[in-house]
């Protein structure tokens, strides 16, 4: 579905609940405008609850991402990888590792580290990523059978897109396979200081269209929700 369509058939379906919300009396017909700008925000917003939804499990199916291939089409193109470069940071272990996530990430479905050199038994081969609590490192860290090793890099969340690996070897690469937060659907370009995510150019929804109806029937239910409840007040 285009922009065009989307906007096209955003305003059918709200003239069509404004018709029925005047119970037949058309000299009192509820007549809600929308504008491009709003439009584009609503659909933004549930383009987003849409893909959240899909990917944990909260929807029709029961089903979160990756358990039937129907769910993994719907959100592939959502899936990137990506090799984080380090970065500064003050770590919980002397062996800590910092490095800095995409700016598009939402969601980690996969990771894993491969070591250096000096890891003797275990010298360029993956390890396993595992993430931790941060109430949970000092005891995590200090069991023999759940501590950084050569099968295992602990991960603890920093904020601002940042990860803290607890490695016991010097790590060659960290790669990271993530669901990217989608582009928003913006219907037209829009005039400064107006913007969706930082974007103000005319851009198309990246999803599978098989998505795009869900997407709109769930905008104009925002908008039927927000305008009728502003038109009774």
């Amino acid at each position: 579905m285009t922009t065009e369509e989307f906007s096209n058939e955003f305003d059918t379906l709200l003239d069509a609940f404004g018709a029925k919300s005047a119970y037949g009396d058309t000299g009192s017909a509820l007549h809600i405008e929308v504008d491009e700008y709003e439009k584009s925000v609503l659909l933004t917003k549930a383009q987003e609850e849409v893909v959240i939804n899909l990917y944990s499990g909260r929807n029709s199916y029961g089903l979160s991402f990756e358990e039937t291939e129907e769910l993994r089409r719907y959100l592939e193109s959502l899936v990137k990888t990506a090799s984080p470069t380090t970065t500064q940071g003050d770590g919980v272990s002397e062996n800590s590792v910092f490095y800095q996530l995409p700016s598009d990430l939402w969601f980690i479905t996969y990771e894993s580290a491969k070591f250096g050199n000096d890891a003797t038994c275990a010298a360029n081969k993956m390890a396993l990523i595992v993430p931790i609590a941060q109430d949970d490192f000092w005891r995590v860290s200090n069991n023999p059978f759940r501590k950084a090793s050569q099968r295992r890099v602990l991960r603890l969340d920093c904020g601002n897109h940042k990860v803290e690996l607890v490695t016991a070897y010097s790590i060659n690469k960290y790669t990271v396979r993530y669901m990217a937060k989608p582009t928003p659907i913006v219907l037209e370009n829009l005039e400064p200081p107006l913007s969706i995510d930082g974007v103000n150019t005319r851009t198309e929804c990246t999803l599978n269209s098989a998505l795009h109806r869900l997407i709109l029937e769930r905008a104009v239910e925002m908008a039927k929700k927000k305008h009728g409840t502003m038109n009774n007040q």
